[in-house]
């Protein structure tokens, strides 16, 4: 597993921080478990994978502009 190493401002609590990074590695791990499972499922291959990237960085980029990210 690898670490990460975060600077908190002092007037930020850590444990609030902290059950936020938890909690959102939680989802993460569940998100990848779920793109593992349907890459299965649907038989992808390297080229399909390709093109859902281009797709999702396209998406991404429309959600940055939308949210002024």
């Amino acid at each position: 597993m690898s670490e990460i190493t975060i600077k908190v401002p002092e007037e930020i609590p850590l444990p609030s921080i902290k059950r936020k990074i938890d909690e959102l590695i939680k989802e993460e791990e569940m998100k990848w478990a779920l793109f593992e499972k349907c890459k299965e499922e649907f038989s992808l291959t390297e080229e399909d994978l390709s093109e859902l990237e281009k797709i999702r960085e396209e998406s991404w980029k429309e959600m940055k502009k939308k949210y002024r990210l």
